[in-house]
């Protein structure tokens, strides 16, 4: 648990605007990952990225007088957080870039980034952080606006909706662990460890599940770096912000890629996107409006476990 811990000191205003750029950072890496999708396969476009990732992090630990040295960067007491951080980053990885190369950018965006609806519930089943009762107006709303988007029940509905809102789910996992992580751990380390066993499970499944229309031009390879390059400033967009904020209040700000996907898919695609959709993320934004609104400042609460009863002395 983390209640001993001190708590890095907020900067909302700081966090807001790092967490809007990566945002934008995302939408652009979406964007190549879709333009990749005809030639290359997503479990390559997976281990492309988690490779990129990887080994930008390694020449800025070795340029960089700030970052940990090499043979400190894995040295940590957090191994639960890591793990659970990283496992769930893959698992969440896995289900963006596959919902994005079958549905369309801008849906497959949404449905996936909806994980903010998801990290004040992972925090309160993980880390037993007291869920504020006025938040469930916010969360309310952003899931009524979430099924807009999913149409359950309607004629339009794809069953390959359900990849991404699994995503989310991992999704929101990982980024209450980074949170957590940030609170003792420089942000190198962090994404140290997810982009290590990334790239380990990425090229094991490549290896495990080969798919032979795979085509290797300039401009594939081009747009899988160019997918991971963005990646990687993502994620370390997302691990400084979490340093200056807590995640349950800034990462709603991500429903903002929506937006961007949504002008990167007209102007590249020419797809519009569907009224059903717009009214669902319309609904969104406006529970992500309130869960900022009707945030508390003593934001950080915990359920204590219930003390065991202690048994009667035998004899009397």
């Amino acid at each position: 648990m983390i209640q001993h811990l001190e708590r890095p000191k907020k900067r909302l205003g700081v966090g807001i605007l790092i967490i809007i750029i990566a945002t934008v950072m995302l939408a652009v890496q979406a964007m190549f990952v879709k333009l990749a999708s005809p030639y290359l396969s997503t479990n390559f476009l997976c281990f492309a990225r988690s490779f990129v990732n990887l080994v930008m992090l390694m020449l800025w630990v070795l340029i960089s007088p700030t970052a940990p040295k090499v043979n400190q960067l894995f040295k940590t007491k957090n191994y639960t957080h890591h793990a659970v951080r990283s496992v769930c980053g893959v698992a969440a990885l896995f289900c963006f870039y596959y919902s994005i190369t079958k549905l369309s950018l801008a849906t497959g965006t949404l449905i996936f980034y909806s994980f903010p609806l998801f990290v004040p519930i992972a925090s309160r089943l993980w880390l037993r952080v007291k869920l504020v009762h006025r938040l469930w107006w916010g969360l309310g709303i952003a899931f009524l606006g979430l099924l807009f988007v999913l149409r359950p029940g309607g004629n339009m509905f794809d069953p390959l909706v359900i990849i991404p809102l699994v995503g989310a789910m991992f999704a929101g996992t990982a980024v209450v662990a980074v949170r957590t992580l940030s609170y003792t751990e420089p942000w190198e380390r962090i994404t140290a460890y997810y982009f290590v066993l990334s790239v380990i499970v990425t090229a094991a499944v490549l290896f495990l599940f080969p798919e032979p229309n795979i085509v290797f031009t300039d401009k594939s390879l081009g747009y899988a770096f160019l997918a991971g390059f963005f990646a990687a400033v993502f994620q370390v967009l997302l691990t400084m912000a979490a340093k200056f904020a807590p995640m349950r209040l800034v990462s709603p700000f991500i429903y903002l890629s929506f937006i961007f996907g949504a002008i990167i898919q007209y102007f590249i695609w020419g797809e519009g996107v569907a009224p059903g959709v717009i009214l669902g993320f319309c609904l969104i934004l406006i529970g992500t409006a309130l869960l900022v609104f009707l945030y508390p400042k003593n934001d950080l609460q915990f359920h204590s476990k219930k003390p065991k009863k202690k048994s009667a002395d035998k004899g009397t």
